[in-house]
């Protein structure tokens, strides 16, 4: 049954395909207004956005090198709304 592995290829490409999608409707609406290095400011820029009452998302982008150092150096991408980014400042 040669035609087995092609049916499960693109099963496959095409649950990667419909992800992306839905991935990128859902996001639309969010624009990243900030990349945040290290937990100090990050939560300076969090904080901030909770104080002036702005709804944010953060990710995390898969990051390999997950040893600790002295240095944290995680890197943070801050998203607002599109509507509330005139709001937003860094202070």
């Amino acid at each position: 049954m040669p035609g087995i592995g092609w049916a499960y290829l693109i099963i496959v490409l095409g649950g990667i395909i419909i992800g992306s999608f839905i991935k990128m409707y859902l996001n639309r609406n969010w624009k990243l207004y900030y990349t945040a290095f290290g937990q100090e400011n990050y939560f300076k820029v969090v904080s901030q956005l909770q104080s002036d009452g702005i709804k944010y998302k953060v990710k995390v982008p898969l990051q390999f090198d997950r040893e600790r150092s002295f240095n944290d150096n995680t890197q943070y991408d801050i998203y607002v709304k599109k509507d509330e980014v005139h709001r937003a400042s860094i202070k």
